[in-house]
């Protein structure tokens, strides 16, 4: 220990909890028994690597591997049956997309087996009218320049603790609604829009933008979010009309009023697909034709569709085909 002359303060007067520590860091009764053990020739602490401290120790290591197991959460009767349900919906969502694709592939080889009919036939005019029909009714794939608008939840949404802030809205105000997505693609079709697909299904006169609990439906098929509407068109034209609009400036409110994200972009090639879930209803003979279903009647009847005009709005309700027309084919 450092001492300083006589009369005079040591620099570490103050420190003697420190110096305690640092000359002496065993403990008092500690150092007595290290002694005792010195003095009898035996070594002054016990070896870590006696057989009592393994057993020990191994003892200690299996019982927080019994707490571990036995705090973990058990699979329940409940959690069983979520996961065989989810299982077998994946499997028959899997299913009907691979029969829908079949169902692509038939119409397009009826569609051409029919068109090379009505040009044995002589009636190849009525090729470019189905065709039309075809395009009027969303049940061909459509390419060309247009807008793509993404819409996504907010980035805090589910974790809003007053859900339903909005107007006819049962999600947290975060979350894109039904409704918003109806506006939005409203909006896109008065500007000038041609074709319109969300997330990969086609919009035509009798689509169906709903929600079913938490989900939201297009065509009675479930989306999740990010959202992505494409509109094919004028693109500038359509972004010039949409933004000041009252679908753009909601768009715009959603954003800045509950967080939702939304991205607008144009380009020279998009592609929309053919509405799948189209199916004939009903039909009538084409003015001008024979009542009799002769080889041309009956292509074009069968071409045509319930959905023979370009849609300008979409509901939450899906129309009901006119049954006026005779005979249904």
């Amino acid at each position: 220990m450092t001492t300083g002359p006589p009369g005079q303060r040591r620099p570490d007067e103050s420190m003697t909890l420190l110096n305690s520590m640092l000359e002496r860091p065993l403990d008092g009764g500690y150092q007595e028994a290290a002694d005792r053990r010195a003095a009898a020739g035996l070594p002054p602490a016990t070896p870590t690597r006696t057989a009592a401290v393994i057993i020990m120790m191994v003892l200690t290591g299996f019982l927080f591997a019994v707490g571990a197991q036995a705090l973990r959460p058990r699979p329940t009767a409940a959690a069983s049956v979520k996961s065989e349900l989810v299982s077998r919906i994946e499997s028959l969502q899997a299913e009907g997309q691979q029969q829908e694709s079949q169902i692509t592939a038939l119409r397009k080889e009826v569609g051409d087996l029919d068109a090379l009919q009505l040009r044995q036939a002589g009636a190849a005019d009525l090729t470019d009218t189905i065709r039309d029909l075809e395009i009027a009714a969303g049940v061909v794939a459509m390419s060309g320049p247009g807008l793509t608008v993404t819409m996504d939840d907010a980035p805090s949404a589910g974790g809003d603790p007053n859900p339903g802030d909005r107007p006819s809205s049962g999600f947290d105000s975060g979350r894109v609604t039904s409704s918003d997505l109806q506006i939005v693609v409203n909006g896109l079709w008065g500007v000038g829009a041609e074709a319109i697909a969300i997330n990969g299904h086609r919009l035509t006169s009798t689509a169906a933008i709903r929600f079913a609990g938490q989900a939201i439906i297009v065509n009675f098929r479930p989306i999740t979010p990010p959202y992505v509407i494409t509109v094919l068109g004028d693109a500038a034209r359509m972004q010039q009309l949409f933004e000041p609009s009252f679908a753009g400036a909601y768009l715009a409110q959603l954003g800045d009023q509950f967080g939702i994200t939304s991205d607008l972009a144009a380009s020279d090639r998009l592609t929309v697909p053919g509405d799948s879930m189209t199916r004939l209803t009903a039909a009538r003979p084409m003015q001008g034709t024979a009542t009799a279903p002769d080889s041309a009647t009956t292509g074009a009847v069968r071409e045509s569709s319930e959905s023979t005009t370009s849609p300008s709005t979409v509901t939450s309700e899906t129309n009901e085909p006119d049954q006026s027309f005779g005979t249904t084919r």
